[in-house]
């Protein structure tokens, strides 16, 4: 969290949701945070439908349901944080 901070627009400030610490927000939005080596991001409800089809082929990400801007991204090897084209090499 604190590295996304760095990019321009980003704040780093308490969830508003219960059970995270710190969270990532871009103006008055929450955009992210972290829990149980987990990260929810928001990503609006059009750009979730546009990449529905992307999002389900990856393993590490779980959609919420139809409707919901937020996906969460499981977390567990440093290989993870890659992009998907970048891991196994």
């Amino acid at each position: 969290m604190a590295r996304g901070a760095r990019m321009r627009g980003l704040r780093l400030r308490p969830s508003r949701f219960g059970g995270h610490a710190n969270a990532l927000w871009l103006g008055t939005r929450e955009i992210a945070h972290c829990h149980n080596g987990q990260v929810d991001v928001r990503l609006t409800r059009a750009v979730v439908r546009q990449l529905r089809e992307e999002l389900r082929g990856d393993a590490r990400i779980d959609l919420r349901g139809p409707g919901f801007d937020w996906i969460l991204i499981r977390v567990r090897y440093r290989a993870d944080l890659a992009p998907r084209a970048d891991r196994g090499r």
